[in-house]
């Protein structure tokens, strides 16, 4: 019988050795949706030893024309994506091991997962957290790629951890604070970045770490643009992550409270609780309550219908509330649900 990677490993800089090295590595994937679904994907088909997938968020309707894996029941029962995706691929190749995990990528996470791992995969889609992976890496040495895409464009670099610039000594240079919400997202795109970050991870992780390119590359595929920019000069001699007197700001910086924040598109606020805390969403279902309705479990996620927006609640606290576009109201909303619960 043919072994399933016999294409892959008759791929020369690969090889049985390179295969078996595959086999043992472990890498961690922080979001898992346009990138993260893709890149999750190839890297189970590849054989990776295991993968551990982080992901806070849940199946719509609008993600399926660019984030793989997913179906139309996901979205329907707006199931986590973590678990989703989890429940694919262990279809796809039973040999990986796959651990997900419904949670908000924060410092407790990056201290208890990535000093674990062989390599951070970037498959988020906002600046602060793409910053805590940059200090977590770089804090506990672990290498790590990023990957961007907005409309037609998109860019990636591997981040080895030696003498070139870090994503922060490059942030200024960068618009990594734009998302698809306001810009849109053509699938193709998606898939060049992640074909660059998957085509990284499989050199590093296979003992390759020569072939590595730590160049920013980038392209926009409507205008036929691509490019390929030696990023050392950027670096930063000062920069609190990767300087000579490192001080990882996104990990050891002031601890926050509540955060409440309108998400780009305007008419959703994320809640995240001050402290995480396990809510017991089931609860809800036997709930009366004149303005609560169309109450839905699944898994680690609870929707529902409160004063007039639609609230998705997680067992960790968390939560999205759809149709608002003020905090105050939103925190208010929030509040009420939970103490619905209590």
């Amino acid at each position: 019988m043919v072994d399933r990677y016999d294409r892959q490993t008759r791929f020369e800089p690969l090889g049985t050795e390179g295969q078996d090295r595959i086999r043992t590595a472990h890498v961690l994937l922080v979001g898992c949706g346009a990138l993260g679904t893709s890149i999750a994907d190839t890297l189970v088909r590849a054989g990776i030893g295991k993968i551990t997938i982080i992901d806070r968020d849940y199946v719509e309707l609008h993600n399926l024309h660019r984030q793989r894996l997913f179906t139309e029941e996901d979205a329907q029962y707006k199931v986590a994506k973590a678990k989703a995706v989890a429940r694919y691929l262990k279809k796809v190749n039973t040999d990986v091991e796959i651990d997900a995990y419904v949670l908000d990528f924060q410092v407790e996470e990056a201290a208890k997962f990535v000093p674990e791992v062989d390599l951070v995969m970037d498959g988020s889609d906002n600046f602060e957290v793409r910053m805590l992976v940059n200090d977590a890496a770089y804090r506990y040495g672990v290498p790590w790629i990023y990957g961007g895409v907005v409309g037609s464009y998109g860019l990636s670099r591997s981040f080895m951890l030696d003498d070139g610039p870090c994503l922060r000594c490059l942030s200024p240079y960068l618009s990594l604070d734009e998302t698809c919400d306001n810009d849109g997202v053509i699938a193709p795109a998606v898939q060049m970045v992640t074909a660059m970050q998957s085509a990284e991870a499989i050199k590093i992780v296979s003992g390759n770490k020569e072939a590595v390119s730590e160049r920013l590359r980038s392209f926009d595929l409507w205008k036929n643009e691509t490019a390929a920019i030696d990023a050392g000069r950027l670096k930063d001699e000062h920069c609190p992550t990767c300087g000579p007197n490192p001080t990882y700001p996104a990990l050891f910086g002031e601890k926050k409270g509540k955060q409440i924040r309108v998400l780009c598109g305007g008419d959703t606020v994320h809640v995240r609780p001050r402290e995480r805390k396990e809510v017991q969403v089931e609860k809800l279902q036997n709930v009366k309550h004149s303005t609560l309705s169309s109450v839905r479990l699944h898994e680690d996620v609870a929707t529902l219908n409160y004063e007039g927006c639609r609230v998705v609640l997680f067992k960790d606290g968390r939560a999205l509330l759809h149709g608002i576009d003020e905090g105050d109201r939103a925190e208010r909303v929030y509040e009420h649900v939970l103490a619905l619960i209590d």
